[in-house]
């Protein structure tokens, strides 16, 4: 189906009806994506012209349609064990702490939010059964809600196909999945599906699952990234008041609570960030799982925090890219790698001692990227809420050509730094070579928006010297290859 081209009026009616059912924002870079989904709606209906349509979506029994292109507008795109490195938060820290924290009342609760097509709930429900056995005498309960009818409609059927399980190393594979012969999907077992309950929620409209039972664990992974800041204010204080004190919430690897909210406590669990309800103060285990980051906590030697780290969350970030049209070359792997001028200024060390990033710049610079990679590691061990020495690390990473590494610590500086632009451009590339489109055609558009807050007449040194509204206008023309590219592959 071929996009519709909407007019002004109707591209804002129906942004505005989806906003009002669901929270979801669209700008006007997400325009051509709603016509697509408006054509399918229109082509399911043998329906002529949009003005037919929207009579039709407006009217009193327009209910079933309103869902129905609430189904198309939000996009499936997950896997099984998806952002490793929460995924090893959760392995090795989370679950443990929480099962050892509930050995008397064997009770534990875990909400999936915006759970798609139910990877990650199963995910999770794995984990728990790697700790706890069937046979154990363990009141377990996951929910996973979404708004969508047909992912939950997936995710109830269970059946998967090979894409699901890029992040699934074989041996869960074989041990958690069972293989359909006849439709060539792998179907997931029993004890994980016993453990998870699919219902069909609204986060912005609908209360929170559990009745009044608090919560141990929240997910809510890539959701608020299709919210205004207010919507997303006024969630997470819903699922501040559903989660017990002690409890963790886990977000998408972009998505951050600067000045969204300060009822979370922002901690370190090996490579992955998340969030933490410490009314209390909950102190951690006799072995520590994480490391609290904590801004008024800092050693005298660390870095303080740029002025973007303080800055509105990531959900603030949305703009529009200038009008300039570049030509689209083919997606660098290696980089300049000079250091653009239009950045925020990057953190200085206390006193007289030298910057420590000024060696990975040099190493940098004469190709030694390894070299590179290496120091610029050390320096995020000693102090990682420095979101430029992630940054760099991430350039020469990018540069040895080793992608899933660099995703890991480009994640880590665009969660420390929304409005580093480069580092969604460069986030965005890496995500584009490692097939994950949808988020690659994200972060490009993060990219788009964060640098056309810049000075205009700057140098993006990165991409050959163009200036940042040109290094603007790419992002967004990759953002829209990447969506035609999920489009041509199914993942919409």
């Amino acid at each position: 189906m071929k996009r519709i081209a909407l007019t002004d009026h109707e591209f804002a009616t129906v942004a505005s009806l989806l906003h009002d059912a669901a929270g979801l924002t669209f700008d006007d870079s997400r325009r051509d994506s709603l016509g697509y989904s408006i054509g399918e709606r229109m082509a399911a209906h043998k329906i002529p012209d949009v003005k037919s349509y929207l009579e039709m979506l407006l009217g009193s029994g327009g209910d079933s349609e309103r869902q129905a292109l609430l189904d198309e507008v939000t996009i499936p795109e997950t896997h099984f064990f998806r952002n490793p490195p929460q995924v090893r938060a959760l392995r090795k820290h989370v679950l443990p702490e929480l099962l050892r924290q509930a050995s008397q009342s064997k009770r534990l609760r875990i909400w999936s939010a915006g759970c798609s097509t139910g990877e990650e709930a199963y995910t999770v429900a794995i984990l728990v059964r790697e700790l706890l056995p069937q046979s154990v005498d363990w009141d377990v309960k996951i929910v996973a809600t979404d708004v969508s009818t047909r992912a939950l409609t997936a995710a109830g059927n269970a059946h998967y196909g090979e894409r699901a399980f890029v992040m699934t190393e074989p041996l869960d594979l074989a041990r958690w999945f069972v293989l359909d012969t006849t439709t060539g999907s792998w179907v997931v077992r029993d004890e994980v599906r016993s453990l998870v309950e699919f219902q069909h929620h609204n986060l912005v409209t609908d209360p929170p699952p559990f009745d009044d039972e608090q919560v141990d664990l929240i997910l809510c992974r890539n959701v608020t990234i299709y919210f205004d800041r207010e919507t997303t204010r006024r969630l997470m204080m819903r699922l501040h008041s559903r989660l017990r004190d002690g409890g963790y919430l886990f977000l998408g690897h972009a998505e951050t609570l600067w000045q969204i909210s300060d009822d979370f406590s922002l901690v370190s669990l090996g490579d992955a960030f998340v969030y933490r309800r410490l009314d209390q103060r909950t102190e951690p285990d006799s072995e520590p799982a994480y490391r609290r980051v904590l801004p008024d906590r800092r050693t005298e030697d660390e870095p303080r925090p740029t002025r973007a780290d303080r800055r509105r969350g990531y959900n603030d970030r949305r703009g529009r890219a200038g009008d300039t049209v570049v030509e689209v070359p083919k997606l660098p792997r290696l980089v300049t790698p000079a250091m653009p001028d239009v950045g925020e200024p990057e953190p200085v060390p206390a006193g007289p001692a030298p910057d420590p990033l000024d060696a990975v710049r040099v190493a940098i610079a004469d190709g030694r990227y390894a070299e590179a990679a290496d120091i610029a590691g050390e320096v995020t061990a000693a102090t990682p809420l420095w979101a430029q020495a992630h940054y760099l690390q991430g350039v020469a990473l990018t540069n040895l050509g080793r992608d899933e590494e660099a995703l890991v610590v480009l994640r880590k500086t665009v969660y420390l730094d929304p409005e580093h632009g480069l580092a969604h451009f460069m986030l965005g590339g890496a995500l584009e070579r490692s097939g994950e489109l949808v988020a690659a055609s994200r972060s490009y558009r993060a990219a788009a928006a964060t640098l056309g807050r810049r000075p205009l007449d700057g140098v993006a040194t990165e991409l050959g010297g163009r200036s940042v509204a040109e290094l603007a206008a790419l992002c967004m023309q990759l953002a829209q290859r990447a969506d035609h590219a999920s489009r041509a592959e199914g993942g919409v």
